[in-house]
């Protein structure tokens, strides 16, 4: 390759999550912008799209999708069926608190709405909100972190190996 194709090619890879990210940017400040006055309908369309996100059935439809997913992913490793067992059953426990944060996101779209919906925008108030939704994810996340030390305990290292190459495999770039 000569350098200027070098260079062209480099250009386009960077180029790409600039678009990106000037397309997240403008979506943020048209959602921003839009809110105040269509704030009923931003909650509507929100609904939706975790709605879809999830697929049918939900939430729980989606944490059944994840742990056949680990299923999968243990049997490309190897695991033993008592592995598959002790894995699944610490992570149900571990990701428990995900589905709380989940529940609580009522609560915080309605208190949201609320704020920015008023004729002036309390501050102090969006920032509670905002300081509690970090205080909670970050409890969740904790119990998440916890969660997968303890389940990557349950493989062996040879295992653990075999499935940090299987999710580099199914997480790559396109």
């Amino acid at each position: 390759m000569t350098d200027q194709t070098e260079n062209q090619a480099h250009s386009d890879r960077a180029a790409k999550p600039r678009r990106k990210w000037m397309a997240g940017v403008a979506l943020a400040a048209a959602f921003v912008a839009g809110g105040v006055t269509m704030g009923g309908l931003a909650a509507a369309a929100q609904g939706v799209a975790m709605h879809h996100m999830m697929g049918p059935g939900g939430e729980r439809a989606m944490h059944a999708k994840a742990m056949e997913h680990v299923s999968k992913m243990l049997d490309q490793v190897g695991a033993s069926a008592d592995q598959k067992t002790r894995i699944q059953a610490i992570l149900r426990t571990g990701f428990a608190p995900m589905a709380g944060v989940h529940e609580e996101m009522r609560q915080t779209h309605a208190s949201l709405h609320a704020i920015f919906s008023a004729p002036t925008i309390d501050r102090a108030a969006l920032e509670q909100v905002r300081a509690g939704e970090i205080a909670k994810l970050d409890q969740a996340s904790r119990a998440v972190t916890t969660a997968l030390a303890d389940a990557a305990e349950v493989l062996t290292p040879e295992q653990r190996v075999k499935l940090s190459s299987v999710m580099a495999e199914l997480h790559a770039p396109s």
